[in-house]
């Protein structure tokens, strides 16, 4: 009899965590039909748990010409997420001693004009405060041809606009082209290849690529612009080489392997993965560490540290860390309303727990 009712007992248990989590589910699918219905989303929506995908959804056309919906596979541009994967390849090499974070550039790029590479570091760099003008009406409209050593002294080498160190100016290329380059400076190697050889392959994603317009990406969904008569191809291709500002191309189930990744040591030590996430800079509201922004945010009435990153107005990656609840956006058209669509979703998980 007392093992009948504990069979009883427990089984009403799952029955009820199997609700609850239908449940779950149910209520972040209107929350997302709503966004998809006013067409803040246009991509794919991933949900996890502890590492456990709880809803994932495509919505809307991949290519427009043809009428091919995007599926939860389809590869998005992640555009300046990218720059976390570049921050990661750089404290790699500065755990293996090839980089110190407060040695100026100039060691790193000697070809670099020294005037301004003498008074930037490399920490400078990554947390934005690098101080380097990015005057964009000198980058190229599209592909540029140019080894990186050219690229950079012909559109990178700019004038200072304000002394390094002094403060946060969110650096949509320069700063992470340029960290681009030492890494290809110091390993010999493109950083396309180091990118490969020490995060892509280790953590088999498989579906994660550097962009290059002339190579054909299986299942890339195409890029479009929102105008005041439709949409038109959004044409946003900076330089190629070394562009570990804006060059990657993914897919949430891949980013939610590198998201995982992140809680392990299997790329970097404790150490220096630590660095990844210190709140090294204070911005307006979030602060900023080496590739990533740092939040405490209200989540649900609770005090939660959120680690995100956007991505060309169209993307986004938010990690809640201490309950390791992960939402990803991918939208192949630009959205103002990621940054809420995520807390809104971080903020129903942790209601309905």
């Amino acid at each position: 009899m007392k093992w009948s009712k504990w069979v009883i007992l427990m089984s009403l248990v799952f029955i009820s965590s199997g609700l609850s989590a239908q449940n779950k589910v149910l209520k972040i699918d209107n929350l997302v039909q709503e966004y998809v219905e006013n067409g803040e989303l246009h991509g794919v929506v991933l949900v996890a748990e502890d590492g456990r995908v709880i809803y994932k959804k495509a919505f809307g056309l991949a290519n427009m010409e043809w009428n091919i919906p995007n599926q939860t596979d389809s590869r998005f541009r992640i555009y300046s997420m990218s720059k976390q994967f570049t921050a990661m390849l750089i404290m790699q090499l500065v755990e293996k001693g090839k980089i110190d974070l407060v040695e100026s550039i100039s060691k790193y790029l000697p070809y670099y004009r020294k005037d301004v590479g003498d008074k930037v570091t490399v920490h400078h760099l990554l947390t934005h405060t690098h101080g380097i003008a990015e005057v964009y009406d000198r980058l190229p409209p599209f592909l540029v041809p140019d080894p990186t050593r050219e690229l950079v002294e012909k559109y990178l080498s700019n004038d200072l606009d304000f002394q390094p160190g002094s403060q946060f100016r969110y650096s949509g290329l320069l700063g992470y082209i340029l960290l681009g380059a030492i890494i290809e400076s110091i390993t010999g190697k493109s950083f396309e290849d180091v990118l490969q050889e020490n995060i892509l392959d280790p953590l088999k994603m498989v579906n994660t690529t550097y962009l290059n317009y002339h190579k054909i990406i299986k299942n890339r969904a195409d890029d479009y612009s929102r105008t005041d008569t439709g949409f038109e191809h959004r044409i946003q291709a900076y330089p190629v080489h070394a562009d570990g500002a804006s060059g990657i191309v993914s897919t949430v189930d891949d980013l939610l392997l590198w998201d995982q990744a992140l809680y392990s040591y299997q790329l970097i030590s404790k150490k220096y993965k630590e660095y990844l996430f210190t709140p090294h800079v204070q911005t307006r509201t979030p602060a900023y560490g080496y590739g990533w922004y740092i939040h405490n945010l209200d989540i649900g009435g609770e005090n939660k540290k959120v680690i995100f990153h956007t991505g060309g107005s169209a993307c986004i990656i938010f990690r809640s860390v201490e309950d390791r609840r992960t939402v990803i956006l991918l939208n192949n058209i630009r959205s103002r309303g990621l940054f809420n669509i995520g807390i809104e979703m971080l903020k129903l998980l942790q209601n309905d727990n």
